[in-house]
C-alpha cells in the first residue's frame, strides 16, 4: 500500500533523492524506515496515474484523427509509465529532460524487457517526429502507424501495473 508524504511529492523528491539508498543507509544504521518506500510507492503511483491520463488524451485524439497528438500522448503515457517502473525499482530518477533517453531502460526483470525496450526507443523516435517535423516528407517517415502507437500504450501502461504489483505486492 502506497502512502502518501507528509510533504509535497516534489519535495520529498528533493528531500530523498534516491528512495533505494536512503533506506539501505538507514537499515545500516539499524533504522527501519518503511515510510519511505510507502511514500516511494505513493510517488510512483502519480506517475503512473499521469501515464493513464495522457493514454486517454492518445484515444481521444486518435478518434478525432489528430495523428500527431495520438503519437505525442500515447508516447508520454509509455514515458510515465516506465518512469514509475524505474524509480521504485531503482530508486531514483531524473526529473530533467535527459530522462527520456533512460525511458527504456527498464529493469532486468520486466518481462521481454528487449523488446519492451526497443519499442520504446521507437516510439520516441515517432513521438520526436511529431512533435517537432513539420516536412513535406514527415506523415511518409512515420515507422508505425499512431493507432501502433496507441495499441503499444494500451499494452504498456497496464503491464507496468502488474509488474509493480507482482514485484511488490502493492496495487497501484
Amino acid at each position: 500500500m502506497a502512502k502518501a508524504p507528509p510533504v509535497h511529492e516534489l519535495t520529498f523528491l528533493e528531500l530523498v533523492p534516491n528512495h533505494a539508498e536512503s533506506v539501505r543507509k538507514l537499515a545500516t544504521l539499524g533504522v527501519s524506515a518503511p515510510d519511505v518506500t510507502l511514500y516511494a510507492f505513493h510517488v510512483g503511483q502519480c506517475w503512473i496515474r499521469l501515464a493513464e491520463e495522457h493514454l486517454q488524451d492518445a484515444r481521444l485524439a486518435e478518434s478525432a484523427g489528430a495523428r500527431r497528438a495520438a503519437f505525442s500522448r500515447a508516447y508520454y503515457a509509455v514515458y510515465n509509465a516506465s518512469k514509475a517502473v524505474r524509480y521504485i525499482v531503482a530508486g531514483a530518477v531524473s526529473l530533467k529532460g535527459d530522462d527520456h533517453r533512460q525511458a527504456q531502460k527498464l529493469p532486468d526483470d520486466f518481462p521481454d524487457v528487449d523488446q519492451w525496450s526497443l519499442r520504446i526507443t521507437r516510439l520516441y523516435e515517432n513521438r520526436l517526429r511529431a512533435d517537432y517535423d513539420n516536412w513535406n516528407s514527415t506523415n511518409s517517415e512515420f515507422s508505425m502507424s499512431s493507432s501502433d502507437a496507441l495499441s503499444f500504450a494500451e499494452t504498456f501502461v497496464p503491464m507496468t501495473k502488474t509488474y509493480l504489483n507482482t514485484k511488490f505486492g502493492i496495487t497501484i
